[in-house]
Parts: C-alpha cells; sequence; structure tokens
C-alpha cells in the first residue's frame, strides 16, 4: 500500500466514500418499494436455501449495514470495542494490587474510595521507604521505585473506573443548574407578565371626569354679578 493511501484510511477526517454519488433525491424516493421487494426476495431466498444475494443495485448503497458479527468495527483506520470497557490489569501485564470487584461491588463507588486511601497509604509509606533506601544506600533504589511505580498506575487504573460515576454526577449537577436558571427565568418572566396585566387593567378602567362649570351656571353668575367693586387700602 502506498503511503498516499495509508494517510487516507487512517487521516480522522477521510473523504466521502465514493457511494455517496448514489444517495440522490430519486433514489430516495425509490428506497421505501425497493426494500419491500427485496425483503419479499430475501424471505424467498431464505424459505428456498439460496445463497444472499450480494449488492448489485445502487439502491442497495442506501440501505444501512448490519451490525457487525463480532465484539470489533473498524473507523477512520482504527479498530474499537462495541462494548466500552476498561480493560484489566492482568490483562495489561501489569500487577493488580486492589481486590477485584465483586458483582454486588461494581457499581459501588464507596468500595473503591476504600481503595484508593489504602493505595494512597501504601504510596506515602513506600516513599518513606525510597527516602530511608537513598540515605543508606543510592544503588538500592530500583526496586522501590518500581513498587512506586505500580502503585501509581493502580491508582490511575482505579481512578478510570470511577470515571462513570463522576460523569453522572457531573451530568446531574448540570442538569440541576439548567432546571434552577429556567425556573428563575419562568419566574422573572410570570413576573413581567403580571405587572403588563395590572397596567392594562388600570387602562380600561374609566377614568373621572374633571368638572366642568355648565353654561348656565356661568350665566347665573354673571347676570348676579352687580358691578361693584371693593376697594381695598
Amino acid at each position: 500500500m502506498s503511503t498516499a493511501e495509508t494517510n487516507e484510511i487512517s487521516s480522522l477526517y477521510p473523504p466521502p466514500p465514493p457511494y455517496i454519488k448514489f444517495f440522490t433525491q430519486e433514489n430516495l424516493e425509490k428506497l421505501p418499494e425497493y426494500l419491500k421487494n427485496k425483503t419479499n426476495r430475501d424471505n424467498q431466498g431464505s424459505a428456498t436455501g439460496g445463497a444472499a444475494e450480494q449488492p448489485e443495485c445502487a439502491l442497495d448503497f442506501l440501505i444501512p449495514p448490519p451490525l457487525p458479527p463480532t465484539s470489533q468495527y473498524r473507523a477512520f483506520g482504527s479498530v474499537w470495542q462495541l462494548k466500552d470497557q476498561l480493560p484489566d490489569l492482568k490483562t495489561m501485564g501489569l500487577t493488580q494490587l486492589y481486590k477485584k470487584a465483586s458483582d454486588e461491588d461494581t457499581n459501588n463507588y464507596q468500595y473503591k474510595i476504600k481503595e484508593l486511601h489504602r493505595l494512597l497509604k501504601s504510596l506515602l509509606l513506600n516513599y518513606l521507604e525510597l527516602v530511608n533506601i537513598l540515605s543508606i544506600d543510592p544503588s538500592q533504589y530500583e526496586q522501590k521505585v518500581d513498587h512506586i511505580r505500580t502503585i501509581l498506575v493502580n491508582i490511575h487504573h482505579l481512578l478510570n473506573e470511577y470515571r462513570p460515576h463522576q460523569s453522572r454526577e457531573s451530568l446531574i449537577m448540570l442538569l440541576e443548574e439548567q432546571l434552577e436558571y429556567k425556573r428563575k427565568e419562568i419566574k422573572e418572566i410570570d413576573q413581567v407578565c403580571q405587572q403588563l396585566r395590572d397596567k392594562l387593567a388600570n387602562l380600561d378602567r374609566p377614568t373621572t371626569e374633571p368638572d366642568v362649570e355648565k353654561p348656565d351656571d356661568a350665566k347665573q353668575s354673571a347676570t348676579s354679578y352687580d358691578g361693584t367693586i371693593e376697594r381695598r387700602g
């Protein structure tokens, strides 16, 4: 295989597959009827023991492929597991210092916290022993460093087992924050709506008319005036 082909397979975003040209509007409209006829042909072939039909029509490329028969699949040049499971330390050829969780302790994260505390104490003890060895005979440090490395690998692996619980708790916290934010927004919207209702209600109320002097009253006051002017001073 050439270098160009290798880069094309293992690149992060490879070019679209060549059969993308079959995904046209015309083929999409023909697909339901084709699937119905294909199902009938497959049932007849299974009854007669015939071999499975190879994809020959362009519409076959529009049908999603079946699930992988094995527990692995290949995508973007890499092999992936159908079930995302953390490999065991013994499977990777490493020493596992904490006891294997039973079926009851699989989702018991208090058990993992307890094991982490125990490993941390062992790490501190081995570190003190390493300091003691370096002060007496520095040439004997290698074995103790390997012990510390093994403890750190176990701590890291145990923390990775704790990730699902951490992810769920983080998601719960995020959803609670969003829920509280939405409730606060709804409360503020209700307050604004109530203020608008009050203002509209005030606009609908009839306003009291100001006192206006009637024409008869004005005429009466004019005729009653005798023309005398009171002098002051």
